[in-house]
């Protein structure tokens, strides 16, 4: 349950967990993350995109390694959380009032390899994750030892693919994440 269909789209500025809390206080509530892949220590342009004058978007443009992501993500979600505690915000029936959206790609031989998937595992059961960081946080903040936080970041997921990507090949992978 949103609060509102408002969000925004995974890109760089959807990787760091300042930028995610930046977008959830200013309204966003559908919160798409910057794309993961297997491939996470490649020498490419950054930023992904560049607009001074033309737009330029950089394939295979993930700038953090999959665990980086993965904690960026969960500081994101703990704080949202506590912020919403901070804020008196009112409960909201049946979820969070947000929600995070993963974004994984290029392929399906990426998404299908260990640490893709292992990812994808903690965002969708993230308990010991979420233990540490209340650990950390509840010496400065009382009220994060009782605070009730979701230890699931997200059940859904956007598929990013490369340009000109064969339609059999989305296919498979939209399969695979359907199924598996």
């Amino acid at each position: 349950t949103l609060e509102t269909p408002l969000g925004v789209a995974a890109g760089p500025h959807t990787q760091l967990a300042q930028n995610i809390v930046a977008s959830y206080l200013c309204g966003a509530r559908f919160i798409e993350l910057k794309t993961v892949q297997i491939l996470d220590q490649l020498n490419v342009s950054k930023p992904c995109i560049d607009m001074q004058d033309v737009g330029y978007n950089c394939e295979w443009s993930q700038e953090l390694r999959l665990a980086q992501s993965l904690e960026e993500y969960l500081k994101a979600w703990v704080l949202i959380h506590l912020l919403r505690r901070r804020l008196d915000m009112p409960a909201v029936e049946g979820g969070c009032g947000f929600a995070f959206n993963m974004s994984v790609g290029y392929n399906l031989e990426g998404i299908q390899q260990e640490g893709v998937q292992g990812f994808i595992a903690q965002m969708r059961t993230a308990q010991e994750h979420i233990a540490r960081l209340r650990a950390e946080l509840t010496p400065r903040f009382e009220e994060m030892a009782q605070l009730p936080i979701d230890d699931q970041l997200s059940d859904s997921v956007t598929l990013s693919t490369m340009h000109g990507c064969p339609p059999d090949e989305i296919e498979r992978i939209a399969r695979f994440l359907m199924e598996e």
